[in-house]
């Protein structure tokens, strides 16, 4: 899949004030959309450079100079393999962050089995490898320089537009933390049968809005799932061996076909209109009760989240989830972040913590 490469702008999203984004930087995407819709906000990129005074864009420019690229063209190779790995990195970076915040202790390792990466949701997390092999040879060109962190959000950020959507610029200059709890991990991270106030409210810890949240499940437009994640919905949804009656019964009917009772280790795609492709498939889903987690069909439910989707359930709106959903990583990089003396950087990115 060809990335896309061209520029728009951060644009006024027509929802209450209270779902609005905090609009970074300028960013880039597929095709600039109507001027009605979006325009440049100077102020909100100068504010914007304050919110998280030790990351800036373009931190390695006199350390590390092309880094970036160094990191794009090793994880062309790695998707040229391995196209899955696009889902899986992004999913990475976002259980990172929300534990501890954006400081790779999901990388960390464990004698003991005690580190994030051994608790339950993290179980089928996947690209631990491609970033260690990116540390590699990041290494080899600047050592000690560029942390785990950086690199995980820059594979982020690049596993999204190797599959057809945002280049966005990212903020630098995170250091990486020493500490990684299983427990934690289990508190952190938003569950996959939460519904919007749950949601919300995990976000919020992380500094994260409603909008953010909206925007940020839309992640979810590539990769799968697996069945046990959702099995609940489709055999036992009140306890009475019943079904998600938000679920619309054909798909709900497919979807049993899929994921039988004795096959819960199957995947089924999170967004079954494109599977492999970041676009607006998701909400499609969403939006015609073909969701597949509960979290994600529990947008609906609420007033807000719901007037999104519906607005996203549209080819026109391609341009402003774009925008949008920049502007959302860009913030949930700023989660936690370990900058200036704090954290380190370490050559390798999972060393053994116990």
């Amino acid at each position: 899949m060809q990335p896309r490469s061209t520029r728009i702008f951060i644009h006024p999203f027509p929802l209450p004030c209270s779902i609005r984004p905090r609009a970074p930087k300028f960013i880039e995407s597929s095709a600039m959309a109507s001027a009605t819709f979006f325009i440049l906000v100077a102020a909100a990129s100068l504010l914007a450079s304050f919110a998280q005074a030790d990351l800036q864009y373009g931190y390695y420019n006199m350390t590390c100079p092309g880094v970036e690229e160094l990191v794009r063209t090793e994880l062309e190779a790695i998707f040229t393999d391995d196209s899955t790995l696009r889902a899986g990195l992004l999913r990475l970076h976002f259980h990172d962050c929300f534990v501890r915040g954006c400081d790779a202790s999901l990388m960390l390792n464990s004698h003991n089995g005690t580190a994030e990466k051994h608790a339950d949701p993290n179980l089928t997390v996947r690209g631990y490898e491609a970033i260690e092999a990116i540390k590699k040879v990041v290494e080899k060109a600047c050592p000690l320089v560029v942390s785990c962190a950086d690199i995980m959000a820059m594979a982020a950020r690049d596993a999204v537009n190797f599959s057809a959507g945002p280049r966005y610029e990212v903020e630098t200059g995170r250091r990486d933390g020493n500490v990684s709890m299983l427990e934690e991990a289990l508190t952190n991270l938003p569950p996959a049968d939460g519904n919007v106030t749950v949601l919300t409210q995990y976000f919020a810890v992380k500094n994260l809005t409603m909008k953010d949240m909206v925007v940020l499940s839309a992640a979810h437009t590539i990769g799968v799932t697996h069945c046990s994640s959702f099995s609940k919905r489709l055999y036992n949804f009140t306890g009475a061996g019943d079904q998600d009656p938000s679920l619309e019964p054909a798909y709900g009917k497919t979807l049993t076909t899929k994921c039988p009772t004795d096959k819960m280790a199957s995947v089924v795609p999170m967004d079954e209109v494109t599977v492999a492709e970041f676009d607006l498939g998701y909400y499609e889903s969403v939006y015609n009760h073909r969701a597949v987690l509960r979290s994600d069909a529990a947008l609906l439910e609420d007033s807000l989240t719901g007037a999104y989707v519906a607005l996203m359930n549209n080819a026109s709106s391609l341009d402003i989830f774009f925008a949008d959903f920049a502007v959302a990583m860009i913030n949930m990089g700023r989660a936690g972040v370990l900058t200036g003396t704090q954290g380190e950087i370490r050559e390798t990115c999972g060393v053994y913590v116990d």
